[in-house]
């Protein structure tokens, strides 16, 4: 009766392990693809903000409407900043374990 409780935990062990092993990759992805977003957002906020600098355009209120949500959008994207630090870490992680293969 031990033995059929052993190989029960075992094998729910090993799905648990699989399981949490496939979720780590999906949040590893969804973390880079917000990463990426976050910096092509980062920079057409400044490319915005520099054609309303130009003198053509100075005091647009269109272009300063992009800017002001192109900063709401930046800040929506602060909040999932956990996710993203999961993937820093991550990344580290793994560029030290191929440093010490090669």
């Amino acid at each position: 009766m031990i033995e059929l409780f052993l190989l029960f935990s075992v094998v729910l062990n090993g799905l648990l392990i699989f399981y949490a092993t496939r979720l780590a990759r999906r949040m590893l992805i969804v973390g880079s693809n917000i990463d990426s977003v976050y910096e092509m957002i980062s920079v057409f906020r400044m490319h915005v903000e520099q054609i309303h600098e130009a003198e053509m355009f100075y005091g647009d209120q269109t272009l300063q409407a992009l800017i002001d949500h192109s900063k709401g959008i930046l800040d929506s994207l602060d909040e999932y900043g956990d996710l993203m630090a999961l993937v820093e870490i991550e990344t580290e992680e793994e560029g030290d374990a191929e440093k010490e293969e090669d």
